[in-house]
């Protein structure tokens, strides 16, 4: 397979009409390097993603960066597989308040069928708000 550049590459993962969640958390991808299985992905942390304190539900944050190693890891695959999570480990670093957040996606290691993933989620300011980590199942995507 031939590598495609970052913007083929959000060309490829675009063309396809965006699904309910990725609506909800406004992705705008900005970088996917196809090689690495990295991903760099903008989301609007939006007010009514607020608990009573707030600040973002860390269920948002962690959907972000869930869909950003998932994202990755496609990339990585030619966007010809899907990787559903089987187990995902998030870890809050510090209260996120709305704004535009990023969140980076990285393959680890995929063997076989199973993808060892990383991500780090960024607030408003730049500052580092969250990291996960993913094991997903990799299998030949349904349209495929």
């Amino acid at each position: 397979m031939s590598q495609m550049s970052s913007e083929q590459a959000i060309a490829r993962l675009t063309k396809r009409p965006a699904v309910g969640a990725s609506k909800l958390l406004c992705t705008d991808p900005l970088e996917i390097d196809v090689e690495r299985g990295f991903a760099r992905i903008a989301y609007d942390g939006k007010l009514e993603f607020c608990n009573n304190q707030g600040v973002l539900h860390g269920g948002f944050l962690s959907a972000m960066m869930d869909e950003a190693m998932a994202i990755a890891a496609a990339a990585q695959l030619n966007f010809d597989y899907v990787v559903p999570t089987l187990a995902m480990k998030t870890t809050y670093l510090a209260p996120t308040k709305p704004g535009r957040l990023l969140a980076e996606g990285q393959v680890v290691r995929a063997v076989g069928k199973v993808a060892y993933l990383e991500a780090k989620l960024f607030d408003a300011m730049g500052e580092l708000a969250a990291t996960a980590s993913a094991t997903a199942h990799i299998r030949k995507a349904p349209w495929k």
